[in-house]
């Protein structure tokens, strides 16, 4: 006689809620010296609908990742020296010299954080229309290299790393040796990674 098979515990059901993470990246630069743009990589073939469109001066690139996680009870908060930490480590172990903190980019991280915590929206374009270029020179940056990588994740900056760094166009931004500063804001699941090299 076939034994039927045991139905799935409802109470073991519930422990384990999809949660969605994401992360996407936008790249500016405005025109070299030599009248050249700057190159960058296209993103791997994403399983979620991926958005790009050409910038006035140099690409935007855009990468979502979506996993299943257990939901925790509250959002996780990370300390911005505990981030920076993380994203200095993580380039550290690439074999590539640490990015120094912007009060500029750090003001232009955090506003975007806030505001899509405000639209309860990740992306790069913000409630005003702005993307990383403007929201960078309106903090006082003028800068000749920036890119912007957002993440929506309520596990703090662990999770929000391992984001960026499963993505390749996420990664590539990250890697860039030619950045030398950056700002990393948080507000709750909302966050922002902006690197930049001045002109």
């Amino acid at each position: 006689m076939t034994a039927k098979p045991r139905p799935f515990p409802r109470s073991v059901a519930l422990l384990f809620v999809p949660l969605a993470l994401a992360a996407c990246i936008d790249v500016r630069a405005v025109p070299s010296e030599t009248g050249g743009s700057v190159s960058v990589p296209r993103a791997a073939p994403a399983s979620v609908p991926v958005a790009s469109q050409p910038a006035a001066a140099g690409r935007v690139e855009g990468a979502s990742i979506y996993e299943l996680r257990r939901a925790p009870a509250q959002v996780v908060q990370t300390a911005p020296a505990e981030a920076a930490a993380a994203l200095n480590g993580w380039r550290r172990a690439q074999g590539l010299a640490p990015l120094t903190r912007s009060a500029q980019l750090q003001r232009a991280a955090q506003a975007h954080s806030d505001d899509m915590a405000r639209m309860n929206k990740m992306g790069h374009v913000g409630s005003d229309g702005s993307r990383v270029g403007a929201r960078t020179r309106a903090a006082g940056y003028d800068f000749r290299e920036v890119a912007e990588n957002v993440a929506m994740t309520p596990l703090g900056i662990d999770s929000a790393m391992e984001l960026w760094a499963k993505s390749p166009s996420h990664r590539a931004a990250m890697s860039r040796g030619d950045l030398r500063e950056f700002g990393l804001a948080q507000n709750g699941r909302y966050w922002t990674l902006v690197m930049g090299l001045r002109k």
